[in-house]
């Protein structure tokens, strides 16, 4: 019975799965850097391409790498994603914030914070709480 393999939680799959979201979002804006490298330099888009490029590149393997290591569960996955998707969050919310041109773009401050909230609650809630569970039936052993 100790052999068999537990079943991954379906909310540790959920979690996951959202790095594997965020982690084709980082690798979406490498290609698109890449694909409309002319045309943004063309527009004068600031930051400009490479900004697209490294921060996408940097989502990419932080997102990517968090999924595959919890998928695995390695021991300290938990805390390698916590940390990174602080800093992920951080990123997104310094790039929101400093490269937003227009205040149209801020129309929807209020549903960003919530929602950024919520699922950083509910992640580092899901490891706190599978962290200091004990499973039914544990008996401390002598």
């Amino acid at each position: 019975m100790k052999d068999e393999k537990k079943k991954r939680p379906f909310l540790l799959k959920l979690i996951v799965f959202s790095l594997v979201i965020i982690a084709v979002m980082g690798w979406l804006r490498v290609y698109q850097s890449f694909y409309q490298w002319d045309t943004l330099l063309q527009f004068g888009v600031r930051p400009g391409p490479w900004y697209s490029l490294l921060s996408g590149g940097f989502i990419g393997i932080v997102a990517t790498f968090g999924a595959v290591c919890l998928w695995m569960r390695l021991t300290w996955s938990q805390k390698y994603v916590q940390v990174s998707l602080l800093v992920l969050s951080l990123g997104w919310w310094l790039d929101y914030l400093i490269f937003s041109q227009s205040s149209i773009s801020f129309y929807n401050l209020p549903f960003r914070i919530f929602a950024n909230g919520i699922y950083l609650v509910f992640v580092f809630g899901y490891f706190y709480l599978i962290k200091n569970k004990l499973p039914i039936g544990h008996k401390d052993e002598e």
